[in-house]
């Protein structure tokens, strides 16, 4: 029995994410058990912000199980989840950037610059109600505001705008 475990050693050694391309890896496994409220994690193919996380004890043949509620971080509903403690689930990567606004165009997308790479971004769309009322305002106002756009398993949502008063 020996022999298995040294190849589950050489398996587990051997396992890489990729990081040449940000594409390539959109999650990656954890164990439910380190899963803590706030954190992230996949349910359904959708990345949703965990909640509320209940750990049941273990039974007599099973092993504990951990109960996850989460909101999806995209379209605010919330889903459950259950885990045995043990097992991997997947967390997705999720990332937060801020970009420059500098318009908004006929069709509704925000004009976005990347002060990292000085790149234009054109392909996200002015988020509805409150946050796109105000970032619309902020635009109309020729105010210098700044928008945090959230990424996961490669949907993307305005979040967050403030007004920038540093930049004249």
């Amino acid at each position: 029995s020996s022999g298995i475990n040294a190849e589950y050693g050489i398996m587990s050694d051997d396992f890489e994410v990729e990081t040449a391309d940000a594409g390539a890896s959109k999650f990656y496994p954890m164990q439910a058990s380190t899963i803590k409220k706030g954190g992230y994690l996949l349910i359904k193919n959708r990345p949703c912000k965990v909640d509320n996380i209940s750990t049941s004890k273990p039974g007599k043949h099973g092993s504990a199980k951990c109960s996850f509620v989460a909101i999806d971080i995209f379209t605010g509903k919330k889903s459950e989840a259950i885990s045995p403690g043990h097992a991997n689930v997947d967390v997705p990567i999720v990332t937060r950037k801020e970009y420059l606004t500098s318009g908004i165009d006929s069709a509704g997308f925000l004009n976005l610059y990347d002060e990292d790479t000085g790149d234009m971004i054109e392909d996200i769309r002015l988020p509805e109600g409150d946050l796109g009322d105000k970032i619309k305002a902020l635009v109309d106002a020729d105010a210098t505001c700044m928008v945090s756009v959230l990424r996961s398993m490669g949907e993307e949502k305005v979040i967050d705008v403030k007004e920038d008063n540093n930049k004249n």
